[in-house]
């Protein structure tokens, strides 16, 4: 059977196979994937999970043109107070996991000297003190807990709220967006060219002037496609990216080596590009399908959060601040936005049911008690709805 596969069909098929690892992309458990096909209508991507672990799952992409439809937001690995740092966050995403690799340890900002980076961990102290979800979000952690630490105890507040909600500023996420749209463009049309010649115009070339004549030619073009979108890339990661200068390096060698991983280059300046913003701020400013859904359980999860076992109680104080001061930032960003006037309104009641936990919404016929999926979460009568929700509305 294998007798009836031609050496330019073995070739083409490596590269297809090549390409295709191009559009798997690792989501972990802490992280929010916005995808699109179109530019227009978002949505939010779900990885498959038999495809993952339990630090996250597989994403598989859309192989078609164009590319460069991805956005990947994290939740923050640690909690900052103006007393010090946490590696501990209170938040989950719908996967209700939180990583193991939060310890929970507390170092307050006195007793920092030295604030560094290795690969995704950040250290303190020449010690692993948490381990981010990109290299990226590692460097700037270390520089806001830096500058922190270095400025007075009195204006330690200030800074650690201020960077707090730049996190939840949609304005400058919609200009960030617009922005990189106007810069990536060439790159996901050079992307999507290469992609046609590659799949479409390279067999039909070989097919009428045989593989032995085209492959040099065919090859030529294809490098000299690669080299052009490589280019094009480096100009625009040292852009948005001026200090990741070993990653922009290596996707340049990479693209010009391997040319099919050149035709997703602009998924790779994408992906990163709103990492610094909250999911919330991100999706506020994409929309689509299950928004309102998204954005009313990220502030549930604010508002209720999932029992934790830490102890020490300066860590404990620095979570709960933390927790109170996102919420403060999530309210105050759906009252900018119309279009989620109502997201928090109250659960409406089914059946017989006399209860139902205020996080997930799952309804009870008892009267007081826990929810058994959300350790920690009271269970709220329907006769207090009204006030519970009036009340978790001005929390923090």
């Amino acid at each position: 059977m294998l007798d009836f596969i031609t050496d330019g069909q073995t070739l083409l098929l490596i590269l297809a196979l090549l390409y295709f690892t191009e559009c798997l992309i690792w989501v972990k458990k802490q992280s929010v994937a916005f995808v699109s096909t179109s530019g227009k209508r978002w949505r939010l991507g779900t990885p498959i999970s038999w495809l993952g672990n339990a630090n996250g799952a597989i994403l598989i992409l859309n192989p078609l043109p164009p590319p460069g439809r991805i956005f990947l937001s994290h939740l923050l690995p640690i909690s900052i107070s103006p007393s010090g740092v946490c590696a501990f966050n209170s938040q989950t995403l719908p996967s209700g996991a939180r990583p193991t690799t939060q310890t929970g340890e507390f170092i307050s900002f006195s007793a920092i000297t030295k604030v560094a980076t290795d690969g995704a961990y950040l250290v303190i102290n020449g010690q692993k003190f948490a381990k981010c979800a990109t290299p990226k979000q590692a460097k700037a952690l270390a520089g806001v807990i830096g500058k922190v630490s270095e400025a007075k105890v009195s204006k330690r507040e200030a800074l650690v709220k201020s960077w707090i909600s730049e996190r939840f500023d949609e304005k400058r996420v919609t200009r960030l967006w617009n922005e990189a749209e106007k810069q990536i463009d060439s790159i996901r049309f050079w992307g999507a060219m290469l992609l046609v010649f590659l799949f479409v115009g390279a067999p039909i070339l070989a097919s009428l002037f045989g593989l032995e004549q085209m492959i040099i030619p065919v090859a030529g073009a294809m490098v000299l496609f690669a080299v052009s979108i490589a280019i094009m890339f480096f100009s625009a990661h040292r852009r948005f990216f001026p200090a990741e200068s070993q990653e922009r390096f290596e996707n340049l060698i990479k693209m010009i080596v391997c040319p099919p991983v050149s035709m997703r280059a602009a998924d790779v300046l994408t992906k990163n590009l709103l990492a610094e913003f909250s999911p919330i701020a991100v999706a506020t400013v994409l929309g689509g399908p299950g928004e309102q859904q998204f954005v009313r359980s990220f502030v549930l999860d604010l508002q209720h959060p999932l029992k934790h076992e830490i102890n020490d109680a300066k860590a404990a104080e620095t979570i709960d601040w933390m927790n109170a001061q996102q919420l403060r930032s999530c309210l105050s960003l759906i009252e900018r936005v119309d279009r989620f006037k109502g997201v928090l309104g109250p659960t409406e009641r089914d059946g017989d049911s006399v209860s139902y936990c205020p996080r997930c919404g799952v309804q009870f016929v008892l009267d007081e008690g826990e929810c058994p999926d959300c350790p920690g979460v009271e269970l709220v009568a329907f006769s207090d709805a009204g006030k519970e929700v009036t009340l978790s509305q001005t929390s923090g």
